[in-house]
């Protein structure tokens, strides 16, 4: 594994990868009007947003915000669909094949093959041994307080440019970390959602 990303982004920007993608963005999420619209002109939209990225023109679109109460309150901003893809393809083809790896086998969040259940069996295994070593153990549960609201953009940039030698790909990453207003605070549902859990 190479200790930064070079010559990565022109290979991986092709149309086909951009349909997987989308394949994945519209994974069962059913017949909603957003998806459907959006392919009636599939391989159209596809080609234009290929274009885009390609000449730096790309721009994400607005965002739908809501709210949500369970398991507690939260404002969630969606972008539309396009963007939706865009994050697929980003995640898949330089975050996930490329930081995953560099990762300790005690890490689970948003990891494939992974997740909670293979989280909770690996802490039974290190119960079981501490209490056979020394007796008495304890387990830490904490969670960051408004997490995502106090992320300082410059701070998660650095993190990826010390990664990152391609400079066409840190032009888009640049793109997309700093999407949204003020230096401080990132929007709940956009690609922070899936970049983040992996540095923590």
């Amino acid at each position: 594994m190479p200790h930064t990303l070079r010559n990565v982004f022109q290979d991986r920007l092709t149309y086909i990868k951009l349909y997987e993608a989308h394949l994945r963005a519209a994974k069962n999420k059913g017949k909603r009007r957003d998806i459907i619209h959006f392919e009636m002109d599939l391989e159209t939209n596809l080609m234009n947003l290929y274009r885009n990225i390609q000449n730096k023109t790309y721009q994400r679109g607005n965002y739908h915000v809501f709210t949500v109460r369970e398991p507690k309150v939260r404002v969630i901003q969606s972008l539309p669909y396009i963007d939706r893809i865009v994050h697929q393809w980003y995640v898949e083809e330089f975050i996930l094949p490329f930081f995953v790896p560099k990762f300790i086998q005690d890490s689970y969040a948003c990891i494939k093959n992974r997740g909670t259940h293979k989280a909770v069996e690996k802490l039974q295994i290190y119960m079981r041994k501490m209490k056979r070593i020394h007796g008495t153990y304890y387990i830490l549960k904490c969670d960051i307080k408004k997490y995502f609201y106090t992320i300082h953009k410059d701070t998660l940039f650095a993190i990826l440019k010390r990664n990152i030698g391609d400079r066409d790909l840190l032009d888009f990453t640049k793109v997309l970390v700093y999407d949204g207003e003020g230096e401080v605070g990132i929007p709940i549902g956009t690609i922070h959602r899936n970049i983040l859990p992996i540095f923590i």
